[in-house]
């Protein structure tokens, strides 16, 4: 164990220790690297080692990647890089040629894996520059949604793990407090980094404290309000720290040819105006000349606001009025202009909240192919070519639904969908071609499209809200106040429901059944195969007189055909018998019904006869259902057993509704 100290500004000492050993040798099938490796772990503060034996262990226990890193590209200065103090005495030259190089291992790892690194790549350059000027860990960097921070772990000592990234004991696909100490917040969901900012800072100022405080945003999530709550809150609060806006190209949205409609706010409208505005560059660019030959330092701030100012609509007055003092926009792909904008902002000790407006561009792959061509080109054998076809061809929930809406929405021009929160799923796009007038797509503003759908719905339209599971919380305040007290009839369809993989934790979508099915008039559906999917969505176009939602995980769904029949409404709140049985009975719900039909099979092997009940509805506070439960117990006695099966805690909703009822 060896120590060292690190020297920050402002007289900030930092004791370092450098923990060498567990020499792990890994052969080209199951590592990126044909060498030797040495772990070189560094902490601050006394850190035992238990962090790293179990990194050790999960790199030991992943699975083979043969082949992920065969093409071995030069990466000389990247591969001298353990952690970001190594950036400190590198050159403006060689903070470009470490760009470079990060820029083509992303675009290799991205061919190989399958992961798409497009809004890390378009921040390369801004994650060199943010780590040569400021001191992480002891300066806080804090980045708003995940996607953004690959080039930053590599930066941070994971390198070696970025081929397990979103993988069983792999790297996190977002920052992760638990994973790395250069993550002091977690993001998955967008716009919280100002917020969390804003905390730290004021945190750091009661303590007497002086690190620096830097959050990155991107242009998707200034959609959503808290961004703009946040950005109030610094502008009166008037703490020192710093906002970059990353104004990429790249979002949480698919690509839109020019000219044609976007559901990019004003904002960004605005945002991209900037970007081709010169005479704003010009303007600004005399006025700092003027300001250093001004001694006097109030006409200087004037003549510095009046360049700002002129320039108004065209962004800065919005974040003026903030509050936030506005510098930019900056090219983000030129690391020479980045650093020395962030050393000027770094060395302000009274400055306030700064945004810095960086514009940058999604097309930085390297000469790397694509995730869709390189999934064409890989050599068989490399994979299950069975499991390939199933991917390929599988007919999923999105696509049953949206074929099922298309046919209602034929015979029902009031049908209008209304999407918000991640990525926009391509099944949806064949509506949105199909009746481009009855399709509004939101971007990350969850609670604007809960409401924005009441709206429409007592404007006389039967509107379809589309969110993803985990956002669907962000908005569960207007599902309350906006939709349900008011029993306007809002059709909720809740994607990514339940586990989701790769994504984590963050996106998890498992709790909407539970905060769905305890509002007094939201009736709460859940399909178990295609056909009652159909059915559920000619239930919700015929239902005016009260809410009403029906959630479905990823993937496929269990069907015979691959064309969809008229839907028939079904009858709220009854469950029905399946299969009759005598020995054991399973309460199914949604997706969980193929599993109990999957136990079935295998418990007939041993003998035992199982009776099948499918609850396709939870009605206002589960009552219509439970006559049918409680039949159930009562008939089921002895050595019967009886099991519910579920995505979420249905029997803590149960026992809730009993109490309140």
């Amino acid at each position: 164990m060896g120590t060292s100290v690190t020297q920050y500004p402002y007289g900030i000492t930092s004791p370092s220790y450098v923990e060498f050993g567990h020499k792990l040798e890994f052969s080209s099938s199951n590592f990126p690297y044909k060498v030797e490796l040495s772990r070189l772990n560094l902490y601050r503060g006394s850190v035992s080692t238990t962090n790293s034996k179990v990194r050790v262990r999960r790199i030991c226990a992943l699975p083979d990647i043969d082949d992920i890193f065969s093409d071995l590209i030069a990466t000389p200065l990247l591969d001298v890089v353990e952690n970001p103090i190594h950036l400190k005495n590198l050159t403006i030259k060689e903070l470009k040629l470490l760009a470079s190089e990060i820029r083509s291992e992303l675009s290799s790892i991205m061919s190989k894996t399958q992961n798409d690194f497009k809004a890390s790549l378009a921040v390369v350059e801004l994650t060199v520059a943010i780590h040569h000027v400021f001191h992480a860990p002891v300066d806080k960097i804090l980045w708003d949604v995940g996607e953004q921070t690959y080039a930053h772990k590599i930066l941070t000592g994971r390198r070696s793990l970025m081929h397990t990234l979103r993988q069983k004991d792999g790297l996190s696909g977002y920052t992760s407090r638990s994973e790395s100490e250069y993550d002091p917040f977690g993001a998955g969901h967008g716009c919280n980094s100002i917020s969390a900012g804003i905390g730290m800072a004021i945190a750091r100022d009661i303590k007497g404290k002086r690190e620096r405080i830097v959050t990155v945003i991107g242009n998707g999530t200034t959609m959503a309000g808290q961004v703009y709550e946040a950005m109030g809150n610094a502008g009166y609060l008037d703490s020192n720290m710093i906002v970059i806006l990353n104004d990429s190209r790249h979002s949480l949205h698919p690509k839109i040819e020019e000219g044609s409609k976007t559901s990019i706010t004003a904002l960004s409208s605005t945002l991209s105006k900037l970007q081709s505005s010169k005479s704003f560059r010009r303007l600004r660019e005399v006025a700092k000349g003027v300001t250093k030959r001004i001694g006097m330092h109030e006409l200087a701030a004037k003549v510095d606001e009046y360049a700002r100012g002129m320039m108004g609509p065209l962004g800065s007055t919005l974040f003026e009025e903030l509050g936030l003092y506005y510098i930019g926009p900056v090219d983000g792909h030129n690391i020479g202009e980045l650093v020395c904008v962030l050393q000027e902002v770094s060395s302000l000790d009274s400055m306030g909240p700064v945004l810095i407006h960086v514009i940058t561009e999604e097309n930085q792959c390297t000469e790397y192919k694509q995730p869709s061509e390189a999934m064409e080109n890989q050599q068989e054998g490399s994979f299950d070519s069975n499991e390939l076809l199933y991917s390929m061809h599988a007919r999923t929930y999105s696509d049953c639904f949206v074929e099922a809406l298309i046919m209602e929405a034929e015979k029902d021009k009031d049908i209008v969908i209304v999407h918000a929160g991640m990525e926009m799923d391509p099944s949806f796009q064949l509506f949105r071609e199909r009746f481009p007038d009855r399709f509004f797509d939101l971007g990350m503003a969850e609670q604007h499209a809960v409401t924005f759908s009441a709206g429409l719905s007592c404007g006389g339209l039967k509107p379809f809200c589309i969110i993803p599971s985990a956002f669907m919380q962000r908005a569960y305040d207007q599902v309350v106040h906006d939709v349900d007290r008011q029993r306007i009839p809002v059709r909720f369809v809740i994607t990514s429901a339940g586990l989701v993989g790769s994504d984590g934790p963050t996106m998890c979508g498992a709790f909407d059944i539970t905060f769905m099915s305890c509002l007094p008039n939201m009736i709460v559906m859940a399909p178990s195969d295609e056909d009652e999917l159909v059915d559920m969505v000619a239930t919700a176009v015929h239902t005016d007189d009260h809410p009403i939602c029906f959630r479905y995980p990823r993937g496929a769904i269990v069907g015979t055909d691959h064309y969809t029949r008229s839907g028939i409404p079904i009858e709220i709140g009854k469950g029905k018998i399946l299969i009759e049985g005598k020995d054991v009975a399973l309460l199914g719900y949604g997706e969980m019904v193929q599993n109990c039909l999957r136990a079935r099979a295998l418990l007939s092997k041993l003998g035992i006869e199982l009776r099948k009940v499918l609850l396709e509805d939870l009605d206002p506070m589960f009552h219509s259902s439970l006559p049918l439960m409680d039949s159930l117990m009562e008939e089921l006695s002895g050595d019967q057993l009886f099991y519910q099966t579920n995505t979420s805690n249905m029997h803590c909703q149960r026992n809730s509704s009993l109490l309140l009822g």
